[in-house]
């Protein structure tokens, strides 16, 4: 007769009783001085019992179908058993406090097969739900508009959907958590359980293109903290040896130091001319238009003017002949002049033939066109133009509107002496080597975006020059699906490249942008590869799993940081490339309302607005009201976590994404900035001359209590977080054992110990000294 087998873990110890092998087998329970927990090896069913509560956590529902029990073995700190209708072995194994259950295909298949567990829908003990939904999220298991925005979502992938593999239940008095240590192939799936509460499942999927087919979740209990997953995730790492601080990637890469203190910028207006750089537009648009005339003969601006199209045509002609000039018409007209300067047969020495031209134009002008580098093609017509034009045009090392001499002189003096400034392509960098030049010189990380993730067709209409490479790649070098389709791109144009097949092609484009910069970059963005997007490729000539892709993608970032030396980031900044990155775009919060109709409704409120003008596209720059339930999903305090901060604050730079920057949002703007300050990560704008002139007394005051903080503690461990009120308005992060930041959300004062945190406001304090710094959005 079979018995049940208990584990009893007593002084490190384990204590057997006798194993029965038998559909009979009864639940198998493991014991120690934190907790018991029991479980069904046959439905699986899983019950939590922590030691000293009343409290029974129904850590799994258990399932039928499974088949039955067989092969029922007991190991050195565990047992492992088989269900035969499903071909799997079940191993859980009992190390220091933590359990984990491994679930093995027993029989490799041609087919995918998906197995659910766990099955959490009994949340009678639960109160809330602890999610690495982008920083951290806490979910009350009761809250409707939680319940119905996850069940919303369908089948959550778990390298994309969450930023860190595992989750925590809150249990009143404890935590449960649950860590997954194969990350991939991962579906979470919420529904509302029979008491309309939220509950969720998981499903792995077995797929054929693994060698060795594995799953496991590793069980740990702590004490009752909101932040208590995150810890045991992070020491989890840190077990594992898979985690790389911030303090080892600066002695790799320096210039990583750099990021200590920087706000983080993106600039627009990258075109070679900018309004700004045009010092008498009534006198330029008369000369151009009165000597561009059709009764004159010859001369550079006629020549220059016959280039432009007509409606450009009357825009300078109107411009010249009106009172002042407005910002549509010099916007045209500089645009339009931009186009020309980049053409490679701009120079015509007839029409500038009587121009006297400065000794480096001359050389320039002097050599075959096919001779000069892209950025040497810009110098040449810039030069040309100014030459042209000298009473009416600034010299061209100081043109630029975003990306210039002259905005990055006003970001310096205005007190911003840290920052990474980013660019939307390399080809800003050609257009402006001398602001690339005095960025560098003024102590900031400058980088060009760059992405690999879509590749086109040589001749897509609408393409971007990211995902241009050669006919040759776009017919091969496609991932492709299990039924044999390539896998659509980004907005379903073109295909998913697969990065086995795209190093050689990296390396070929960032050399050869690298070989042409007159000043380098010392940043590079590379998009999407940290976004947590993985693929299994089932093409003949590069098959993958989700795991060789991620590995692919952070090789090739490797490559450009080390190559290049370059302090590199990505979209997201999902776990698995945390040991590569030095910054991430997309964690503090992410994309918002990705096809909601309403933010993309000209005639909506809530419409985020377009990708012009090229100044300062207004999906960037037009600051718009959030809808409220997205304020409450993403930005409300009550449900905010630092959970990625808790893991990786001494390890990744982390900041908003640039669809959501720091003033995006109008009616979050205040509550962002005390997130940000609380959680001690930089904010994100999208500037131009004109955006900064607007908000440059609210980005001197943030970054005024940021970037000392930041310097000294952006490379510390975040050790803990509470809410220090009932009502979850008041928090507390606490960084080592040298800061603690108070944040008030709420609208009366509050007063902790010795501090007093005044309404909408932040306090830093520092331990050893009690010297306190404040922050406050109040009017």
């Amino acid at each position: 007769m079979s018995r049940p087998l208990f584990y009893i873990l007593s002084i490190g110890i384990f204590l057997v009783t006798s194993i029965g092998v038998s559909d009979t087998l009864q639940n198998i329970r493991f014991s120690n001085d934190v907790w018991d927990v029991e479980i069904d090896p046959h439905s699986l069913a899983l019950n939590v019992y922590p030691t000293g509560t009343n409290i029974t956590v129904r850590a799994s529902l258990g399932q039928t179908g499974l088949g039955a029990v067989t092969d029922f073995t007991d190991e050195d700190k565990g047992v492992s058993w088989k269900l035969m209708e499903c071909s799997l072995t079940v191993h859980v194994e009992w190390i220091k406090d933590s359990l984990t259950i491994e679930f093995t295909q027993d029989v490799p298949t041609n087919d995918t097969q998906d197995f659910i567990w766990p099955i959490i829908e009994n949340t009678e003990s639960i109160h809330g739900y602890i999610f690495p939904f982008f920083e951290g999220s806490y979910v009350p298991k009761d809250d409707v508009t939680w319940r119905d925005f996850l069940c919303d979502q369908g089948p959550i992938n778990t390298t994309a959907g969450l930023s860190m593999p595992f989750w925590g239940l809150d249990l009143g008095e404890k935590i449960l958590t649950y860590i997954l240590t194969n990350p991939f192939n991962n579906q979470i799936l919420f529904r509302e359980t029979e008491t309309s509460d939220l509950g969720m499942r998981l499903s792995h999927a077995f797929t054929p293109n693994w060698k060795l087919r594995t799953y496991a979740v590793r069980l740990s209990l702590s004490n009752a903290s909101p932040v208590a997953p995150a810890k045991q995730y992070r020491q989890w790492l840190i077990e594992s040896g898979e985690f790389v601080s911030f303090a080892e990637k600066i002695e790799k890469i320096p210039g990583a130091e750099k990021l200590l203190g920087a706000a983080h910028i993106y600039l627009w207006g990258g075109n070679l001319l900018s309004q700004y750089d045009v010092t008498d537009w009534k006198a330029f648009a008369t000369k151009l238009s009165l000597n561009g005339g059709e009764n004159v003969v010859g001369g550079v601006e006629k020549y220059i003017f016959s280039q432009l199209n007509a409606e450009t045509q009357e825009v300078v002609r109107g411009l010249g002949q009106a009172d002042y000039s407005s910002n549509y018409s010099r916007s045209v007209i500089s645009r339009a002049i931009s186009e020309q300067l980049e053409k490679p047969n701009f120079y015509n020495a007839s029409a500038w033939a009587g121009i006297s031209l400065a000794p480096e134009t001359e050389k320039l002008v002097s050599r075959d066109v096919s001779t000069l580098s892209l950025p040497e093609v810009y110098r040449r017509n810039c030069l040309l133009l100014y030459a042209a034009f000298p009473d009416t045009l600034l010299h061209p090392d100081e043109w630029g509107d975003g990306l210039s001499v002259k905005l990055l002189e006003r970001l310096a003096e205005s007190g911003l002496d840290r920052l990474w400034l980013g660019v939307d392509s390399w080809q800003d960098g050609f257009r402006h080597p001398t602001a690339v030049a005095k960025a560098r010189e003024l102590g900031y990380l400058i980088g060009p975006y760059d992405s690999y993730h879509s590749i086109h067709h040589p001749n897509e209409k609408d393409t971007w020059e990211t995902a241009q490479f050669d006919l040759s790649l776009y017919e091969t070098g496609a991932i492709v699906n299990a039924d044999g389709t390539k896998n659509r791109g980004f907005k379903k144009k073109g295909y998913h490249l697969s990065p086995l097949v795209a190093q050689p092609y990296v390396e070929d484009r960032v050399n050869g942008i690298v070989a042409q910069m007159p000043v380098d970059f010392n940043s590079w963005f590379i998009d999407c590869d940290a976004y947590g997007e993985l693929f299994d490729d089932y093409a003949p000539s590069h098959p993958a799993t989700q795991l060789d892709d991620m590995n692919a993608r952070l090789t090739r970032i490797a490559w450009i940081r080390d190559t290049h030396k370059v302090v590199v980031g990505s979209e997201g900044g999902a776990a698995y490339a945390a040991v590569t990155l030095h910054f991430a775009h997309g964690m503090m919060v992410p994309v918002i309302g990705w096809g909601d109709p309403d933010m993309k409704d000209k005639t909506s409120p809530y419409y985020i607005g377009g990708y012009w003008p090229p100044e300062g596209p207004a999906i960037h720059i037009k600051q718009v009201p959030l809808k409220p339930n997205y304020l409450y999903l993403y930005y409300d305090p009550r449900f905010r976590l630092p959970l990625y901060q808790i893991v990786f604050h001494d390890s990744v730079i982390t900041t908003n994404h640039w669809g959501s920057g720091s003033l995006k949002f109008e009616n979050a703007i205040q509550t962002l900035a005390l997130l940000e300050l609380l959680y001690n990560v930089p904010p994100l704008y999208h500037l131009n001359i004109a955006e900064f002139a607007k908000h440059r007394a609210w980005i001197k005051q943030h970054y005024a209590f940021f970037s000392p903080l930041h310097r000294q503690i952006g490379g510390q461990a975040m050790t803990d977080f509470q809410w220090l009120s009932e009502d979850k308005q008041v928090q507390r992060t606490e960084f080592g054992e040298a800061v603690e930041i108070f944040a008030n959300f709420g609208t009366e004062p509050f007063e902790y110990k010795d501090v007093v945190i005044s309404e909408r406001s932040v306090v830093a304090r520092w331990i050893d000294t009690s010297k306190i710094e404040v922050f406050s959005v109040s009017p």
